[in-house]
């Protein structure tokens, strides 16, 4: 037998809140704001100390260049969109901030009140909170949604996280009862969630999370994309550790595309294993990825002075003449 659904209709404490429900339990598809749902249910705000709306555990790390334009925007036109929180359930007096974070470290640092939405919500309502309102305004990376979806699914299951991931990769090895309560509560909840399908979520977030832990860093923090760090698993053996710290530092740096990274894990690969293959990269292949490496590091630079502009404009002269010489060899 399924679990029997939750009865949220009087969590908000407002009679309308039906449509808040309605668009939670929607996964919010039909790119309506929450805001603007919970403006429509009659929950109106409050002036809050920003100080007073703690974040979530799980919160995402600021991003300082949103804050800083953020900061602006206030300073001109006010808090133009409603925080949301609930209150806490552990600090007497305070509020669990659930969307907003960048907002409140703005008021924060200009030392204004923060218009707030303030929700009466369970932990699971909570959470749903949290990553809809992340989600819709496409604010999660993969990793962060894979791990918004298990916190959802472990608080609707009743279990740990850890177990949650043990159903889905039995799901993926053909290993789960699907007639299950709990795998009928992951196919009920998870679109509500989220818009990947299980089978994707599996392949593409959930093996994120066996990660080393400099690459999760990375990953949470926005500075690699998780397309990016899919191509270093292979990597993720303790033998490979000091090449895929190094490797990984280069990439964030130099904002190495995926093909070459994937290159470049396939030579720390050979390079390291005890029956390394012998290939040697082609000629070609290894000019164009320096040519690439050289347009990003010029990209990088801010000022030349004169001289080295001179320099660097004859070097080009040269490269130019030698390739077109090459190109009309060819034509011959």
């Amino acid at each position: 037998m399924p679990k029997p659904k939750l009865d949220m209709s009087n969590m908000l404490g407002d009679t309308k809140t039906i449509q808040v429900l309605s668009a939670l339990e929607g996964g919010l598809k039909t790119q309506q704001d929450l805001n603007q749902v919970l403006t429509q249910a009659g929950i109106s705000a409050q002036q809050i100390d920003p100080h007073n709306l703690l974040p979530r555990t799980k919160n995402r790390p600021l991003d300082e260049g949103k804050v800083v334009s953020l900061m602006q925007s206030i300073q001109e036109m006010g808090v133009l969109e409603d925080l949301i929180a609930r209150p806490h359930p552990t600090e007497l007096g305070s509020y669990e901030l659930l969307a907003g974070s960048h907002r409140r470290e703005s008021c924060i640092r200009l030392g204004v009140l923060a218009p707030t939405k303030i929700v009466q919500v369970d932990d699971k309502l909570a959470a749903k909170i949290a990553g809809a309102t992340n989600s819709h305004r496409n604010q999660l990376n993969a990793l962060e949604e894979a791990d918004m979806v298990l916190e959802v699914l472990s608080l609707e299951l009743e279990i740990t996280e850890a177990d949650v991931e043990s159903l889905l990769w039995r799901y993926s090895n053909k290993t789960v009862d699907l007639h299950s309560s709990q795998w009928i509560t992951i196919e009920t909840v998870m679109p509500t969630v989220t818009s990947v399908t299980i089978s994707s979520f599996i392949r593409h977030y959930l093996s994120l999370r066996k990660l080393p832990q400099d690459i999760l860093d990375a990953v949470r923090s926005g500075n690699l994309h998780y397309t990016k760090a899919q191509k270093l698993i292979r990597l993720k053996h303790t033998r490979f550790d000091e090449p895929r710290r190094a490797l990984l530092q280069e990439a964030i740096a130099n904002n190495l595309p995926v093909s070459d990274l994937s290159e470049r894990v396939d030579q720390v690969v050979s390079a390291l294993t005890s029956n390394p293959v012998q290939k040697a990269e082609p000629p070609r292949r290894v000019l164009t990825r320096r040519v690439k490496a050289i347009y990003q590091q010029v990209g990088q630079i801010k000022h030349w002075d004169a001289a080295t502009q001179r320099d660097v404009e004859k070097l080009l002269t040269k490269l130019e003449e030698k390739i077109q010489t090459l190109s009309n060899s060819l034509k011959d």
